[in-house]
């Protein structure tokens, strides 16, 4: 056998010294213990912890996302919008602001096509949805306040103003 090379008996795999060392230090590296504290993009020190938990708090939950959806959103519009084909136009420019926000920007064309579903689109896009609802009718809000709350997030995301 060559000079400054060992055979490791599991994988019978023949490494240098110099490979040897390298992983040395690596499993060393992994032995440190207790809080270990790392500096985001932004500049901000943040906890081991504290990035698992906004990891694993960003992670989609279809079941979840469906209950907000149609169990949340949709259930108290439609409980709380006027009711009746006279109001079909008031309740589609409340939905497209609503799918307008949950869709990030996408519009709904001339054409009739949005380009995207906003019973896809992200969770806390729909839980912020879901809080203008709650709050507009725990505030005795009327269409106006709603349309106007849902729209003026959307100019402020850049998503526009409604083409209807």
């Amino acid at each position: 056998m060559a000079k400054g090379k060992k055979v490791n008996p599991k994988s019978k795999v023949v490494k240098s010294k110099e490979e040897e060392e390298r992983l040395k230090i690596l499993a060393k590296a992994d032995e440190v213990k207790g809080e270990q504290l790392r500096l985001t993009e932004e500049g901000e020190f943040v906890s081991k912890k504290e990035l698992k938990e906004f990891a694993l708090g960003n992670i989609e939950n279809p079941e979840k996302k469906y209950d907000v959806y149609y169990k949340g959103i949709q259930k108290l519009l439609l409980k709380h919008l006027p009711k009746g084909v006279k109001n079909k136009k008031a309740r589609n420019y409340i939905y497209e602001e609503k799918n307008t926000y949950l869709t990030r920007g996408k519009r709904i064309s001339d054409a009739g096509i949005r380009g995207a579903d906003g019973r896809m689109g992200y969770m806390s896009d729909a839980e912020e949805v879901l809080k203008i609802v709650m709050d507009w009718i725990l505030s005795n809000g009327t269409m106006v306040d709603l349309f106007n709350t849902l729209r003026d997030i959307n100019v402020k995301k850049g998503y526009g103003t409604p083409n209807i």
